[in-house]
């Protein structure tokens, strides 16, 4: 009994760790290797994820897309052997402002130019004036422009992520440059209201101005694609906000005023010359009828007065000429 005593209590001492520091290491182990296995379960988890419904998912593998899902729940191996790229659906339309066409002065609020109601200072740094377009009556024009695109391509979109709005922005100026450049100033905004005709020619020009920036952008990105450069985006609207300098702008407005000054003086003068006419057509009317009546008095006095004299050329039937002479002869 004594020698079994001592030998077991050799062999519990031998399998269990010796003192406090001994047994706090194990502990640290065994707290490591938990929280080792719940972030190795993250990380195997970490391309889980659920795709809203108005977007879509694009699964890259080592750098190659491999496929495309849309709403809903995704699956993916994780990071780095698979990186998950959401982006828009098909159908949503994203926003981009042309940066290049920043306003370069301080805006002038006003309301005398019936399509904008601001005009733009021009900078004396000729870098901060690329918002200015020339025209094809060699007018000058500022334009603040915002885009609305769509992702058709995923693939080209992702592969050409950095390079998408700079090239959009580049192939809208370009376009606008052109556009621009084939018109004058009446059929882009409403500078001078008097040169508007009645077949409503400018007025159609302005509404296709937006059209044709969208057309003409879309057709720069079809020859990138022919290229094989798609970026991936089709321009699905266009909005302008354009505006003419302050200087012009004063200009213009002197214009517009004298304009309006002469209209109100040439119906003013319209007005008294339709007063006067219906006085004098008033007068010749009264001379007229006074003038007629006057003359039908006179007429039907001849008449009774030259009566007789009448009746005797003509002669009275049942009495000679000297019987109705010596009548006559007595009556007076």
């Amino acid at each position: 009994m004594n020698d079994a005593t001592p030998r077991d209590a050799a062999q519990k001492d031998s399998a269990e760790p010796e003192g406090a520091w001994s047994q706090s290491v194990a502990l640290s182990f065994r707290f490591l290797f938990l929280a080792v296995l719940v972030l190795g379960i993250g990380w195997a988890f970490s391309n889980v994820r659920v795709v809203p419904p108005d977007s879509r998912a694009l699964v890259l593998r080592f750098g190659n897309v491999v496929r495309q899902e849309g709403a809903g729940l995704l699956l993916a191996l994780p990071q780095p052997m698979e990186q998950v790229v959401i982006l828009p659906s098909a159908d949503r339309q994203i926003e981009y402002a042309i940066k290049s066409y920043a306003a370069p002065g301080v805006i002038i609020v006003s309301g005398t130019i019936p399509s904008t109601g601001r005009a733009v200072l021009v900078s004396q740094n000729p870098r901060q004036n690329s918002g200015m377009l020339l025209t094809g009556d060699m007018s000058v024009i500022h334009l603040d422009a915002t885009l609305f695109y769509r992702i058709t391509d995923a693939t080209a979109y992702v592969l050409s992520a950095e390079h998408v709005t700079p090239a959009l922005e580049r192939l809208f100026v370009a376009g606008a440059v052109s556009v621009i450049g084939k018109r004058d100033l009446d059929t882009i905004l409403v500078a001078r209201p008097e040169l508007e005709t009645p077949s409503g020619t400018a007025r159609a020009g302005r509404e296709r101005l937006r059209t044709d920036l969208m057309n003409e952008v879309n057709r720069r990105l079809a020859d990138l694609e022919r290229q094989g450069a798609s970026l991936g985006i089709t321009v699905g609207r266009v909005d302008l906000l354009p505006s003419i300098p302050g200087e012009a702008k004063t200009a213009f407005d002197s214009v517009l005023v004298a304009l309006q000054e002469a209209e109100t003086k040439a119906a003013q003068a319209r007005t008294q010359a339709e007063m006067l006419a219906q006085r004098a057509n008033q007068e010749r009317d009264r001379v007229i009828t006074d003038t007629q009546a006057k003359a039908g008095e006179r007429v039907n006095d001849s008449k009774t007065r030259t009566v007789a004299i009448t009746a005797l050329s003509q002669g009275s039937p049942g009495l000679s000429g000297d019987a109705l002479t010596s009548q006559i002869y007595n009556d007076r």
